[in-house]
């Protein structure tokens, strides 16, 4: 193992990229008509980009603590605990806590409560393929279960393979998942296979190999993998406008994820060199840092936040309208023009971004930061001011997405 490795540092353009993702995701979520891309390109890409990012921050986070191990002399078990502990600190209590808020709720929280096992244990994405639906407010959580199952083998991994054959292992993944889809693909409806964690390995494996290749890769594989994945890329780019003209369902099962990994790898290692153009500027805005901080927060909510707002608001005009029903009769035309407005597409969206990430904000101070504080404390991490702690390196492994 190269004893060389330098930890993960804070990178303020990951947080940026990553608001671009969640907003990308979200406005998939908000905005009628975008959903009829479900089987283009570009759907399965916003998902992957986490996967990518989580790919190279976690084996980033792996090839350090693996070299601290070493060094220290640390068993290897306490290495895999220590990187559980902190995934499980950084991850679960926001996530529980809005399960536990779903139950709660009288109508709405039924498909969790129906479910709960696969909810509590990650196990949605494997429920919902063989279920075949969507549920309203938890729909997007198959991508944290994607992510805490790649969690659960990542380190073994890493840790125990040589570093030798780090990067052989890592294309293998690439070449075992293209063949994977090639063959185990069915035209399943309105849940497709590619929730499921195996179809999405390829995306961590990419995101492992740009890691590897900004820490253990000597120079002549630094080379070889720039010159592999730049020829993915270009010759990428056709594939998917034919994909994508051709409304292909087994081309873009098997390819479009994979093309959209390398795209994203790409960008994240524009990142990771560091964007100087406005491109740069934007990502390291301070409003776009802040609402990058709290992206876990926004991807939990952005699918309940809506459901809530029009529970209330049809709650609310019923009792008025019963209340004052010559109002109603006499302001017929003016009512009307106030319902098409605040339905149409940009106030909605307006009205979800503002509830999202007013409540992404009180979560992200009530909940996740006193737990992201005790995850730092109780690993022996250093403390941090609060300026410091917003950007703590270890925390920018969250993905979702989704």
């Amino acid at each position: 193992m190269n004893t060389h490795i330098k930890p993960l540092t804070y990178n303020p353009q990951f947080d940026g990229l990553r608001f671009c993702a969640v907003l990308f995701v979200a406005s998939y979520h908000w905005i009628p008509g975008i959903a009829q891309m479900e089987h283009s390109f570009f759907f399965g890409g916003m998902v992957n980009f986490f996967f990518v990012l989580s790919g190279y921050l976690i084996t980033r986070i792996l090839f350090s603590a693996k070299m601290k191990g070493i060094q220290y002399h640390t068993p290897t078990y306490k290495v895999i605990a220590k990187f559980w502990f902190r995934r499980v600190v950084r991850i679960f209590p926001l996530y529980y806590f809005f399960l536990c808020v779903c139950v709660l709720l009288p109508v709405i929280g039924v498909e969790v409560r129906n479910d709960a096992p696969s909810y509590f244990l990650y196990f949605t994405n494997l429920h919902l393929v063989k279920a075949q639906y969507w549920p309203e407010v938890s729909a997007h959580f198959w991508t944290l279960d994607v992510e805490e199952q790649f969690y659960l083998i990542w380190p073994f991994f890493i840790i125990f393979i040589p570093q030798r054959h780090l990067l052989k292992a890592l294309m293998a993944i690439i070449i075992f998942g293209i063949l994977l889809k090639l063959l185990s693909y069915r035209p399943v409806f309105p849940v497709p296979l590619d929730i499921l964690t195996r179809y999405n390995i390829n995306a961590f494996a990419v995101g492992g190999i740009l890691a590897y290749k900004y820490t253990a890769a000597t120079d002549k594989e630094r080379r070889f993998l720039t010159k592999c994945f730049d020829i993915v890329f270009y010759t990428g780019i056709p594939i998917c406008l034919a994909i994508i003209i051709a409304k292909s369902y087994y081309f873009s099962f098997v390819y479009n994820r994979f093309l959209f990994a390398v795209f994203s790898m790409k960008v994240i290692e524009g990142a990771i060199i560091g964007y100087k153009n406005r491109f740069g500027k934007f990502l390291e805005n301070g409003i776009i840092l802040y609402l990058g901080k709290i992206s876990y927060g926004i991807y939990v909510w952005h699918l309940l936040i809506p459901v809530l707002f029009w529970r209330f608001f049809n709650a609310s005009y019923l009792r008025l309208n019963d209340a004052f029903p010559s109002f109603f009769i006499e302001h017929q035309q003016g009512i009307s023009l106030f319902n098409r407005i605040i339905g149409s597409t940009t106030v909605c969206f307006i009205i979800y971004s503002a509830l999202t990430v007013c409540v992404a904000m009180i979560s992200w101070n009530l909940i996740e930061k006193p737990f992201t504080k005790l995850k730092s404390l109780v690993s022996g991490a250093p403390r941090y001011s609060l300026n410091q702690y917003a950007v703590s390196h270890e925390d920018e492994s969250w993905k979702k997405s989704r």
